[in-house]
Order: structure tokens, then sequence, then C-alpha cells
């Protein structure tokens, strides 16, 4: 089975926009599938479509925790992790499904057609090492190839797999790195995350973020999970030290009053503790694997 995860914050209008075609594309896969929306708080979802399911939660918690919650409630051996503004093709699950079953396979992206692309297509993502902390790049390509995290819009997953990582960390809540968090954790067990431009999805561009969150808010949250990510991932001595010398630069000389809130937040040290120090490849290693091409 298939289970369909859509987590969403007052998003009636864009469930009745997109979620038609994510249960065409689903059936057309030929196996059982469901749809378990997730409404996060907000209220307003109603639903009565075959095979869709509303899971409520009290309150809003943010993008990570409503997908780990419908994780929780949903039955398949294969989760579709998307967001509620992303309209699918009829054969986007079925190409998406032909990748599995892969033993160390994590992921498999579509191209996500979206205007928040300079190259027109979010999914594919290349990590490079700048000044201190790691960047993340634009990776278009005209075929297969690894990208340094499934991008939460829109990717198919093994539950195996997701179960085994726990899913996103609380800790990025309510939303921003919690999808690359999740990918450095998979790298780090030698669990490849792949970009597939031949398939494809449409994303009509964070609608709930510009919707529901100042820009104060989004630089603030961006900041601190940014910060976030480096203190709870990174493992080598030289680098971790270069990322504690470029935070610091940002506390002598960011101008911008969120940024500064945001990596303060960071160093909180409930933020910080649960951190994974398992082993695996080395961020040297991670950082190979996910450079552009």
């Amino acid at each position: 089975m298939i289970s369909a995860i859509v987590p969403t914050l007052r998003g009636q209008a864009r469930l009745e926009r997109n979620l038609r075609s994510v249960a065409r594309s689903l059936e057309a896969a030929g196996e059982p599938w469901e749809i378990v929306v997730v409404d996060d708080g907000g209220g307003g979802i109603t639903w009565s479509g075959a095979g869709v399911r509303v899971v409520r939660l009290a309150e809003n918690r943010g993008y990570g925790p409503a997908v780990n919650a419908g994780v929780a409630a949903s039955r398949g051996e294969y989760l579709l992790v998307l967001n509620d503004d992303v309209r699918l093709e009829p054969d986007t699950v079925t190409r998406l499904r032909s990748f599995f079953p892969d033993a160390a396979l994590f992921a498999v992206v579509p191209a996500i057609l979206s205007p928040l692309a300079v190259c027109g297509d979010e999914g594919g993502k290349a990590g490079v090492w700048d000044a201190g902390l790691l960047e993340i790049r634009e990776a278009p390509s005209a075929r297969t190839h690894p990208t340094f995290y499934a991008v939460g819009c829109c990717y198919l997953s093994p539950r195996e797999h997701w179960e085994a990582l726990g899913g996103y960390d609380d800790a990025y809540a309510p939303f921003l790195w919690e999808d690359v968090d999740l990918a450095y954790r998979a790298w780090r067990r030698g669990l490849r995350i792949l970009h597939v431009p031949e398939v494809a999805c449409h994303h009509e561009g964070s609608a709930t973020l510009r919707e529901q969150r100042t820009l104060d808010e989004r630089e603030r949250i961006g900041f601190r999970n940014r910060a976030l990510f480096h203190l709870r991932n990174l493992r080598d001595p030289d680098l971790r030290a270069e990322a504690l010398g470029a935070l610091a630069a940002y506390a002598l000389f960011e101008p911008h009053p969120e940024r500064l809130r945001g990596l303060a937040d960071a160093l909180d040290p409930t933020r910080l503790a649960g951190a994974s120090r398992e082993g695996g490849l080395d961020d040297r290693a991670i950082l190979e694997e996910v450079r552009p091409r």
C-alpha cells in the first residue's frame, strides 16, 4: 500500500484544487492506496472522497510534527509525502514507485515544477561547504542523479527507512530545514536520495508560509534552524570548528535582529539535546555525495 501524507493548515481551497490529482495518480499505480490529510490545528478541513481520511490535530505544531502524525496514522509500506499545494501528473506515483524495492534508497524526488526555483525545478539540490557553513544550491539535471535532500513538498520513501530514522525531528518545528536534517541522517546511514527529473509534479509555492507567517517569523525560524542543523549534525572536528566560527561571526556582525534572535534560540540547550551521534558516513563523505555535479 502507498500512503500519501498531506499536512495542511487552513488549506481547504488548496486541497480542492490538488487532491483529486493525487488520488488519480495513486489509482493509476495499480496497488492499494490511501490519502491521510492532517489538519494541523487550523480547522475547517472537510473531505469525503473515497480513500481519504482526515487526521485532526488539537493545535498547530508545524510541518514536521504534522507529517509525523500522518505517518503514524497511515498503513502503507510506502509514504508519499506531499504539500497541500502540489498537483501530480497521472503517472507521477507509478514512475516513482518503479525505483523500489531498493534497500539502499531512502527517497525519490520528481521534478518539482515551481515558480520558486530559478531553474524551474525545486526537486534537485546540492550541498556546498562555503565560508564555514553548508549552502544549498539548485541542481538541475536532465537525468536521474543523487540529490542532497528530499524536498518536503513531494517524495516517495519506504516506511521502513522513515521509521528507522525517526521521521522529522521536532527540534525544527514549526518549519524549515527539517527535510534537510532528515536527509543528512539518511546519507549518514549510507542511504541514497535520487532526483528523477523525468517524472513531474507541480508546486504552487509555499502558500501556507506566506499566508500564515510574517516575514520576521520566517527570518527568525529559518536562521535558527540553519544554525541548529550544523550544531546537531556535524561530527568532523574541523568542519564543526569552522561552523562555530561562522556562527560567532554572525553573532558579532549580523545586522538583522530577527536572525540574531534565531541564533540565540538555536543555542538553547533544550533544542540541542537529543542530537544523534550514531556512526556512519563522515561529514566529508556526505558532502562528496551531495556536491554539485
